[in-house]
């Protein structure tokens, strides 16, 4: 994998390989275009940005500025590449939270599962990431039950909240507009709520049946966002937009009677950077929020590596032990054809109709096929992969003597 995060880039950067939903459909599409045999899952957060890649031997970086058109010398350096038994221990720890910019944060397990199921069904993910991204979920999810990452629950918007009482102190009937009906206005937007605030959500015409508004808000359409700017004493944008909500220029002809503090929170941004100068406008991006690691977090950090490298060892000894699955069912095969040939004299013998003799001995068969493979691959949870190895080639070679 190759991917740019908040830890090695600022927003700005992060932006220019950001995706859509629809340039994530035609990255993928084209993808398993030019590369059938090759598995591929994209990652796309408001944090970061990862290319996954099984089975090629491309570099998912090279990939990455191809689809977006820049070159790779200019961006080399923002970018962290992992392989092999490094990649799958970082995407477990990813997975529930080690790795966010909020500690602990939960908005990334479901990005993860979201990102594994948009390959899925561009019909882009492999076997192995399609077990991989599975074994890591379940991991984060068993780390989520078991432990406590933080204190408290944590995600982006609890983190925009604890921002905004910090700059701004109790957040009590201020007056908020959210702009963006997704999941992260929505979160933002009952987070508000239960801080007391008066919160505004806008609303674009065509979603206005199929829309969630947040108990306690109230819906007002997209198009007038900017008349009820004035008003307001913080603003959240949170789209997918390709294009800026909130424009300098929009900005300029209103008058502000009073500061405004704007937090944006979306990549690519949503919030024309050029208003972070303009005056009685604050503006935040989501690189000024998480926070240091918390004192009660370490310990418990260390618990989560050690459930973790349980799921890791589990999908090693399978990624060891896959390339044995089609010996194993040809042993299981072989078994099977044997032990009904030789049934077959005990099973005349019951004087039983020949069709039910055929069903009798296609059960006997299909019986041994399974119980033989069972117990094969039964045998990862006792060798290692050069145990496996030398036995899996034993069995081999004696199956071919047997054949001769």
């Amino acid at each position: 994998m190759a991917g740019i995060d908040y830890s090695r880039a600022g927003v700005e950067i992060r932006e220019i390989f950001s995706f859509t939903k629809a340039s994530l459909a035609e990255a993928l599409q084209q993808i398993k275009k030019e590369n059938p045999d090759m598995g591929c899952v994209i990652l796309s957060t408001c944090n970061r940005t990862e290319v996954w890649l099984h089975g090629g031997d491309i570099s998912p970086f090279g990939l990455l500025c191809r689809l977006k058109g820049v070159e790779e010398d200019a961006y080399r350096s923002f970018f962290q590449h992992r392989q092999g038994k490094e990649a799958v221990h970082y995407l477990m720890e990813l997975a529930c939270g080690l790795r966010s910019q909020i500690f602990g944060e939960d908005q990334i397990l479901t990005q993860v599962k979201q990102a594994i199921g948009f390959s899925r069904a561009y019909q882009s993910a492999d076997t192995v990431l399609e077990v991989l991204f599975r074994d890591a979920v379940t991991a984060a999810k068993r780390v989520k039950t078991d432990l406590r990452l933080t204190a408290v629950n944590r995600s982006m918007a609890v983190g925009t909240l604890e921002l905004l009482e910090e700059k701004l102190g109790t957040l009590e009937n201020k007056k908020c507009m959210v702009i963006g009906n997704g999941e992260m206005g929505r979160l933002a937007a009952a987070e508000l709520r239960g801080r007391g605030c008066q919160v505004l959500m806008t609303l674009r015409q065509y979603k206005g049946r199929d829309a969630i508004i947040p108990a306690g808000c109230r819906a007002i359409p997209y198009e007038e966002r900017m008349a009820y700017l004035p008003q307001m004493d913080i603003v959240l944008s949170a789209t997918s937009s390709p294009h800026y909500t909130i424009k300098k220029e929009a900005v300029e002809a209103l008058e502000l009677p009073n500061p405004v503090t704007i937090v944006d929170l979306a990549v690519p941004r949503d919030v024309d950077p050029r208003l972070k100068d303009c005056h009685q406008l604050s503006v935040y991006d989501v690189d000024d929020l998480g926070g240091a690691l918390r004192e009660e977090d370490v310990a418990q950090t260390q618990k989560a590596r050690e459930l973790l490298s349980e799921y890791e060892g589990e999908f090693s000894h399978w990624y060891d032990f896959r390339e044995w699955v089609p010996l194993v069912q040809h042993i299981g095969e072989v078994t099977g054809q044997e032990v009904a040939w030789r049934s077959q004299k005990a099973i005349r013998e019951l004087e039983i109709p020949q069709e039910t003799g055929k069903i009798l001995s296609q059960a006997v068969s299909v019986a041994a096929q399974k119980s033989v493979a069972k117990l094969l691959y039964g045998l990862r949870e006792y060798l290692d992969a050069q145990q496996l190895k030398i036995c899996m080639e034993g069995l081999r070679r004696s199956l071919e003597e047997d054949g001769e």
